[in-house]
C-alpha cells in the first residue's frame, strides 16, 4: 500500500453520475436493458485533519444510505487504487443527489459510481481511471453491501455512459452501448408514488418464475420495440408486488412513446416525444393520484468510454 503524503494528491475532488429507468429489469434473466436519465448525483471527496473523529471516513449526507454503501465503495477504491490515508487525516464524503430515493429510479447505482469516481480522482496520480473499472468496483460495493442483489451493472453503466444500456449483469458485461432513438423523444416524466421499497427487501426467485416472459421482453428490446419490451416487464413487476398499471396505461393513452415500471419501482417512467404530450401525462396522473410526485427529466446520450 502507498502512504498518501502531502502535497502527492488533490486534497479535494468531484464527481457525478446520473440515474437511469429501466427498460427489462435483470431480475429475472440476469440481462438488463436501461436508459440514462439527467437526474444527478454529486459527490465531493475531501481529505481533511481526522481531529476528533476515530474512522478514517466520514459522511456528510441527507441521502438515505442504510446498507453504508458510501463506507463500502471507498474502501474498495482504496484497495484498487492501493493507496491507504494518513492515520492524522481522514476522507469527508458530502453527497448531493436529485434523485428520488428507494423509487427504482438507481439513487443507489449512481451513489455508487459517483462515490468510487471521486476517490479515484482524489488519488488520481496513482492509476489511470476507466469506466470499466468504476463500474466492477461500484457493482461489487453494491452486492457486498446488500444495496443490490445483482450488482446492478446495467443502471451503473447507464447512470455513468449514458444512452441505452443493454448488459450481462452476471458478468458485469457491456452487451451493447448506444443513444435511444430519436423517434420516442428525449423528454420523461417519472411517477414517483409516496411510498418506497428497499432493494434487499426483494426475493430474486420470485423473478425468476417470469423467466420466458422477461426473455420475449428483452427480445423486443433488442428489436427495438421499447413500448413492448417495458410493459411486459411492467406486468412481471405488478404481478409480483401488486404495482397498479394504471399510472402506464395513462401515459401510454395520453400519448407517451413507451412507460413502465423503473428499477424495482414503485416509480413509472413514461418516455414522451414532446413538451405538450409531457404536460398531458403529467396533468392526467396528477388528476388520478394527487398525492404522487412528478418529476421531470431529458435522456442523456451514449458517451464514450
Amino acid at each position: 500500500m502507498v502512504q498518501v503524503k502531502e502535497n502527492i494528491f488533490p486534497k479535494r475532488a468531484v464527481a457525478e453520475s446520473r440515474s437511469a429507468i429501466t427498460v427489462v429489469s435483470a431480475f429475472a434473466t440476469g440481462k438488463g436493458v436501461t436508459i440514462g436519465i439527467d437526474l444527478p448525483c454529486r459527490v465531493t471527496a475531501e481529505i481533511i485533519p481526522r481531529a476528533e473523529y476515530y474512522s478514517k471516513i466520514l459522511v456528510k449526507s441527507v441521502v438515505q444510505d442504510p446498507h453504508r454503501l458510501i463506507e463500502r465503495c471507498v474502501d474498495n477504491s482504496l484497495k484498487a487504487l492501493r493507496v491507504e490515508v494518513n492515520s492524522d487525516e481522514l476522507i469527508l464524503i458530502s453527497v448531493d443527489s436529485e434523485i428520488p430515493s428507494a423509487a427504482g429510479l438507481k439513487s443507489s447505482s449512481a451513489l455508487s459510481v459517483a462515490v468510487v469516481k471521486a476517490i479515484f480522482g482524489l488519488f488520481s496520480r496513482s492509476t489511470v481511471k476507466s469506466s470499466e473499472e468504476i463500474l466492477r468496483i461500484s457493482c461489487r460495493s453494491s452486492i457486498q453491501s446488500g444495496a443490490s442483489l445483482t450488482g446492478a451493472f446495467d443502471d451503473a453503466a447507464a447512470g455513468l455512459l449514458g444512452g441505452l444500456v443493454f448488459s450481462d449483469n452476471t458478468k458485469f458485461r457491456l452487451l451493447r452501448h448506444q443513444s435511444l432513438n430519436t423517434e420516442f423523444g428525449s423528454r420523461v416524466k417519472l411517477f414517483v408514488p409516496s411510498y418506497q421499497k428497499l432493494t434487499s427487501s426483494l426475493k430474486l426467485s420470485e423473478y425468476h418464475e417470469y423467466k420466458k416472459v422477461a426473455q420475449d421482453a428483452l427480445r423486443f428490446a433488442r428489436k427495438g420495440i421499447i413500448v413492448q419490451a417495458m410493459l411486459i416487464n411492467s406486468m412481471i413487476h405488478s404481478l409480483i408486488h401488486r404495482y397498479s398499471m394504471q399510472p402506464i396505461v395513462s401515459s401510454i393513452d395520453e400519448g407517451a412513446s413507451a412507460s413502465g415500471v423503473s428499477g424495482k419501482g414503485p416509480a413509472v417512467a413514461a418516455i414522451c416525444p414532446n413538451s405538450k404530450i409531457a404536460a398531458r401525462v403529467e396533468k392526467r396522473w396528477k388528476a388520478e393520484n394527487p398525492n404522487c410526485r412528478i418529476v421531470t427529466a431529458v435522456i442523456t446520450k451514449a458517451n464514450k468510454r
